[in-house]
């Protein structure tokens, strides 16, 4: 028969099971802080250009850009990167000359005619192609080599800094047709 007064043994009766546990909840409490509090020490999300180099050292200072989210609405996250130098309409047409430029990062082909004939236009990635010679008219149609929809093919036909004509296509391996009297 079972005496009504014994004791049972408890997990707390047991100094180490308590110890383990205390221990276990310290830590789990100290993980969640360092996670919810990111741990960098910048809590507005904003990049802060970071220099290597001292004033007094010889050497070049290079400037490095730390990214880090922001978040400037409720339920949308951005982020602040720098330019790279290389962006879209980035290189400048001269001044001076007759000039066809063609916005495209991808790769592209085609012909150009003016003056001098017709000339072959391959290559890839923002350029400005002087025209050697030109005529009374040019002529410019170039083709997407890839099926890409996301970024748009443009070419332009400029002379002495202003831009004459335009054109612009996003369809997979579109076409574009400028042409402009000078």
């Amino acid at each position: 028969m079972v005496n009504g007064n014994r004791r049972r043994d408890g997990f707390l009766d047991i100094p180490w099971v308590a110890i383990a546990a205390a221990a276990g909840v310290i830590v789990v409490v100290i993980c969640a802080a360092l996670f919810f509090m990111g741990g960098n020490g910048d809590p507005t999300g904003i990049t802060t250009p970071v220099s290597t180099g001292t004033p007094s050292s010889p050497g070049p200072s290079v400037t490095h850009h730390v990214v880090t989210p922001s978040s400037g609405q409720p339920g949308k996250l951005t982020y602040n990167v720098a330019l790279t130098g290389y962006e879209p309409d980035s290189i400048p047409v001269p001044d001076k000359g007759t000039f066809i430029k063609v916005i495209y990062r991808g790769g592209y082909d085609g012909t150009y005619t003016s003056g001098s004939g017709p000339q072959e236009l391959r290559n890839s990635g923002e350029r400005v192609i002087e025209i050697e010679n030109p005529g009374t008219t040019v002529t410019a149609t170039v083709k997407k080599q890839e099926s890409s929809t996301k970024q748009a093919l443009t070419v332009e036909i400029w002379k002495n800094g202003a831009r004459l004509g335009s054109k612009t296509t996003s369809l997979p391996y579109g076409e574009v047709t400028v042409s402009s009297a000078l």
